[in-house]
């Protein structure tokens, strides 16, 4: 039998790559008026908005389908799984078979975690719940991610990196190795950062310099 999820969220990216892994996708639960034919196809059902889990009908009905979670902000993601959670869902990975993940690796199970075609993944990384890591991301030796951390794009963690909950890293940043990501940090697209980045500080450039007005 055909595994079936159900996404939350409208992500093309993310589409592409279950349909790419066999996987079927039962209905999709967006906070906009989605159309399936968004998506290039009308094969994926439009469930309504998150107000469906007031809905006991359709708590009932899908509560056996695991969830897999699409908004690419952190913060998001982290409120939509307490939502989900607290009604009782699980959660499924989604892992592009063209990944290159280390034996040594630990990554989270049945926790949302979402990695993207070409991402490099070296040997005793760690990923939390909720992590998504975009296409061609690259993320060296001994680097650990926290719960619901996005990684843009080409960005590249070098060796010992430590990413803290929901941070967000830019297209093409680079952090040099041993480094420590904030809390709810951000740091920009092309960034090169060279030092610690406090928690929920924002960081850009090359060097990355503070754009937080009590740390310029």
């Amino acid at each position: 039998m055909k595994e079936e999820i159900i996404l939350i969220g409208f992500f093309s990216e993310t589409i592409e790559l279950i349909h790419s892994l066999g996987i079927s996708i039962c209905g999709i639960i967006d906070g906009r008026d989605f159309r399936a034919k968004d998506c290039g196809n009308g094969d994926i059902p439009y469930i309504g908005t998150d107000n469906v889990l007031n809905d006991s009908t359709f708590v009932q009905r899908y509560l056996r389908v695991p969830i897999h979670l699409c908004p690419d902000s952190p913060k998001v993601r982290h409120k939509l799984y307490s939502l989900y959670k607290a009604k009782g869902f699980k959660f499924v990975n989604i892992i592009s078979a063209d990944s290159k993940i280390s034996t040594s690796a630990k990554i989270i199970q049945d926790a949302s975690v979402n990695i993207q075609y070409g991402v490099n993944i070296s040997s005793n990384v760690t990923i939390a719940r909720g992590v998504r890591i975009n296409t061609y991301a690259n993320i060296m030796h001994d680097c650990r991610i926290g719960e619901f951390a996005t990684i843009a794009p080409n960005a590249v963690l070098l060796g010992r990196v430590t990413i803290e909950s929901q941070a967000y890293i830019g297209a093409n940043a680079t952090i040099l190795p041993g480094l420590k990501i904030g809390r709810g940090a951000v740091v920009g697209a092309g960034a090169v950062v060279t030092k610690d980045v406090h928690d929920y500080e924002i960081v850009v450039g090359i060097p990355a310099k503070s754009m937080n007005k009590e740390n310029r």
